[in-house]
């Protein structure tokens, strides 16, 4: 089978599998043995903001479609998962406005061949990498057609669920002269510093708002026919991973013209020399970097009180001929929502829904801006 045909195979796959399963109802599936069992791995799976883990079983089940003799457990890269997810099954996904990212399964399985205990210790979270082992290892164990069937189904039941339970949401919207700014910065930013979701909400708030900030800087080069026009990366992608091993040079960067101008780094965890070293040695994979500062955007000075010697009056630290700028997340934020040539105004999305692991009212934002490029 030719690439490009397997792709569109994978591809059909899911979205007649989806199509298919929004017909259902959960008493189809009453047949399923150890249903409660099934209840309770499928929701540590699916209703986890990682998406990398059901990543990794939708990209196993669309292979052992493709090849009834593959075995995902122990050769999971034998099915090309990189292909088939990103030119395949993302489309499905992405067609039926179910969350994913553009390489969900290798964000938690690059060059990982077996899965198993071993792969899931230490993922985070772990309960997520362990319902991935044990319903790929249900399915595999499965030997009737008709009961394999109706788990692969009831997957894909339950990803539908989840996608429609998350995207049905009450907005309140507020008049942008009946609110403080200075409030609305407040509550968002120590929302999501309270509730930090292993660093994904923190990093979500600040991908925005630099996206924002910089989707509107169109650059024309003038005598020059191309336009060239400045991109962030990195704001969509998981935070399970390391930036080495997703081999990204920063969490969060901008390019102009498709080379780096700017690094940022989003956490709200101890930054120490060891956090630092991390750093370097990431960017020595990126050779052809000039030599940028790298940006931390965290709880400033809290996190920066493990550095010997760091004056927090500068907000910068020289580290083996490395510059390191810091600002706090709080302030980042206040600074942005002030400033109305780019916030138009603020949404509080308000749910009674607790899938999501928020577990009784989340707060969601979305950022409208203003058209400043003519």
């Amino acid at each position: 089978m030719k690439v490009e045909e397997r792709n569109k195979n994978a591809q059909y796959i899911v979205n007649a599998k989806i199509e298919y399963t929004k017909k259902l109802t959960e008493s189809d599936f009453s047949a399923i043995k150890n249903k409660a069992d099934i209840d309770n791995i499928l929701k540590d799976l699916i209703e986890v903001n990682a998406k990398g883990f059901r990543g990794v079983v939708l990209t196993a089940l669309v292979g052992m479609q493709l090849d009834y003799q593959y075995n995902p457990l122990k050769n999971f890269y034998d099915c090309n998962p990189r292909s088939i997810f990103e030119q395949g099954i993302w489309y499905s996904l992405t067609d039926h406005n179910i969350p994913c990212g553009k390489s969900d399964p290798l964000n938690v399985a690059k060059n990982i061949q077996e899965l198993n205990e071993s792969w899931a210790e230490g993922r985070r979270p772990q309960s997520a990498a362990l319902a991935a082992v044990h319903f790929l290892r249900e399915i595999v164990n499965t030997k009737s057609t008709e009961e394999r069937a109706l788990l692969e189904n009831y997957f894909y039941f339950k990803l539908v669920k989840y996608s429609e339970s998350i995207s049905i949401i009450k907005i309140k919207e507020i008049a942008e002269n009946t609110y403080s700014k200075q409030e609305a910065a407040l509550k968002l930013s120590s929302f999501s510093l309270m509730n930090p979701e292993s660093g994904a909400l923190p990093q979500l708030l600040i991908g925005k708002i630099i996206k924002t900030l910089f989707s509107s800087a169109c650059l024309i080069i003038y005598g020059d026919l191309e336009q060239k026009q400045i991109a962030v990366c990195g704001d969509d992608e998981s935070v399970f991973g390391t930036n080495t091993t997703s081999k990204k040079p920063a969490d969060i960067w901008v390019e102009y013209d498709k080379k780096p101008i700017l690094l940022f780094e989003i956490t709200v965890k101890k930054i120490d020399l060891k956090r630092l070293d991390d750093c370097l040695e990431t960017l020595k994979g990126f050779p052809y970097l000039p030599n940028l500062p790298v940006t931390f955007i965290c709880r400033y000075p809290e996190d920066v009180a493990s550095i010997p010697q760091f004056d927090i009056t500068k907000n910068y630290f020289i580290y083996k001929n490395k510059s390191f700028d810091f600002l706090d997340l709080s302030a980042f934020v206040t600074a942005f929502l002030i400033s109305n040539s780019y916030l138009l105004g603020y949404t509080i999305l308000q749910s009674t829904d607790t899938q999501d692991s928020l577990n009784e009212c989340h707060l969601l934002f979305s950022f409208v801006k203003k058209k400043r490029c003519t």
